[in-house]
C-alpha cells in the first residue's frame, strides 16, 4: 500500500513538472520559428527578447517579415505563449524596422541584442563589424569602446579598400606586361614568375610603375619573385612574415603550377621540382614530378626512334598549343607500299600512346609537308586517322 501511495506520488510528481520543461525550451522553438522565416538572415537572443536581421534592406520584404512575427506571437504550442515575446527588427544595414514586438524593448535592452550579434561576427567579416560599431556607436554615443572598434574597423575598411584596388591593377596589368609571365596574390603576399635572370628587380619595378597611379596598400607585402624556369628564386619579405612566407609561398607556386597547360611538360617537371623544395614530403608533388618526368623520357624515345640503317624516323618536331608536329624521314617512307606505311603508322601509334603522349595529338608529316595523319590520344589509349 505504502509502495503504491509512493508511485502514485512520483507520477503526479512528473507530470507537474512537464510544462515547467517544455516553458524552457519555449525560447529555443520561438528563435527556430523566427529563423524559418522567409527574409530572416540572422536571430539574436538574450534574457531581453530577440533581434531578427533581415537579408537586404526591401521595404516590402520588411512588411512580410514583421506581419509574419507578428502572427507568430499570437501562436500558442503546447505548453508556449508567445504573446509577450519582444522583437527587434533590423534590416541588412542594421536600421531598424518599426514593429510594436519590439515597442516593450528599451534602447539599452536593443544596445546589448545588436551587441550580442556584432560580438560573434568574424575578425574578417570587417564590413559587416564596421556596420555594426556604427550602429552601436549611433545608439550609445557615450560609449568608448564603441568608437574605439568603429575606428578600428574603419580603418581596416580603408585597408582591405586599398588592397583590393591595388591587387586588381596588378592582375589587370601583369597580363599586358611582357616581363611578367604570371602573378599570383594572396592577401599581402606576391608570387610573381618572370621573364629575365633579375626576377626581385623585376618584380619591384613592376610593383613601383602600379603604385604611380594606384596607390600601395599601407601594410608591408611579400614579394616572392621565380625566374621563368624556377630556377631562381629571390624574396623581399618581412620579418613579421617569415613564419607564414613557407605555406603561402607553397599555396601560390602550386596555383601558377595548376595553371600550367599538361602539354608544357618540362614546365610543369620544374614546378613540382620547386613545389619539392619546399616541400619534400609531399607525396602529391613526388607522384606528379615523377608522373611529368616519365612523360618527357616517353617523348624523348618517340622522337629518337630509329630506321634499320640508324636515321632518325622523325627529322624534325615542333608544336602548336597541344599539337605535336613529327615530320618521318623520307627514308622510312621512300619505296613502301601503302599497306607497310599504314603499319609503320599503327606501330608509331602504339608507341606513342606507351610513351605517355606528351601531346593530346600528333600530326605526322613528310619531309614535303603532306599530311600523313593524326594520332589523337586520351582515356589511356592513342589512334590513328589519316
Amino acid at each position: 500500500m505504502k509502495a503504491r501511495f509512493i508511485l502514485f506520488s512520483l507520477c503526479i510528481l512528473i507530470i507537474s513538472a512537464l510544462p515547467v520543461f517544455a516553458q524552457e525550451d519555449c525560447p529555443d522553438l520561438f528563435k527556430a520559428e523566427l529563423e524559418n522565416i522567409s527574409g530572416v538572415d540572422t536571430v539574436i537572443r538574450n534574457q531581453s527578447g530577440f533581434l531578427a536581421i533581415l537579408k537586404d534592406t526591401s521595404r516590402k520584404k520588411a512588411v512580410s517579415v514583421v506581419s509574419n512575427i507578428n502572427k507568430l506571437r499570437k501562436n500558442e504550442t503546447g505548453e508556449c505563449d508567445f504573446s509577450g515575446v519582444a522583437v527587434a527588427i533590423m534590416d541588412s544595414e542594421l536600421d531598424q524596422i518599426k514593429s510594436k514586438s519590439s515597442a516593450s524593448l528599451s534602447k539599452s535592452e536593443l544596445t546589448k541584442l545588436l551587441y550580442d550579434y556584432v560580438y560573434k561576427l568574424s575578425p574578417v567579416q570587417v564590413e559587416e563589424n564596421l556596420k555594426g560599431y556604427e550602429k552601436l556607436s549611433e545608439l550609445a554615443p557615450q560609449n568608448n569602446y564603441y568608437k574605439a572598434r568603429k575606428k578600428h574597423y574603419a580603418k581596416r575598411a580603408e585597408l582591405v579598400k586599398a588592397r583590393a584596388q591595388y591587387i586588381a591593377r596588378c592582375l589587370n596589368d601583369s597580363s599586358k606586361d611582357k616581363s611578367i609571365l604570371n602573378l599570383k596574390i594572396k592577401r599581402d603576399f606576391y608570387l610573381f614568375v618572370v621573364a629575365g635572370d633579375t626576377p626581385l628587380k623585376t618584380a619591384e619595378a613592376f610593383m613601383d610603375k602600379i603604385a604611380q597611379e594606384t596607390p600601395r596598400p599601407e601594410k608591408k607585402m611579400c614579394v616572392i619573385a621565380y625566374t621563368a624556369d624556377l630556377n631562381t628564386r629571390q624574396t623581399s619579405c618581412p620579418v613579421e612574415y617569415q613564419e607564414l612566407l613557407n605555406s603561402n609561398e607553397e599555396e601560390l607556386l602550386m596555383r601558377h603550377v595548376q595553371s600550367l597547360p599538361g602539354f608544357k611538360v618540362q614546365q610543369n617537371i620544374n614546378g613540382y621540382k620547386a613545389l619539392k623544395k619546399i616541400n619534400p614530403n609531399s607525396t602529391l608533388y613526388t607522384k606528379k614530378l615523377s608522373a611529368y618526368e616519365s612523360k618527357q623520357e616517353g617523348l624523348q624515345r618517340f622522337l629518337n626512334l630509329r630506321t634499320v640503317s640508324g636515321e632518325k624516323l622523325v627529322s624534325k618536331n615542333s608544336n602548336r598549343g597541344s599539337t605535336l608536329y613529327a615530320t618521318i624521314s623520307n627514308e622510312a617512307l621512300a619505296g613502301k607500299s601503302t599497306s607497310a606505311n599504314r603499319k609503320l603508322f599503327k606501330l608509331l601509334t602504339e608507341f606513342y600512346a606507351t610513351s605517355g603522349y606528351a601531346y593530346k595529338k600528333c600530326v605526322l608529316k613528310s619531309s614535303a609537308g603532306k599530311t600523313l595523319g593524326t594520332i589523337s590520344c586520351g582515356n589511356f589509349r592513342c589512334t590513328f586517322r589519316q
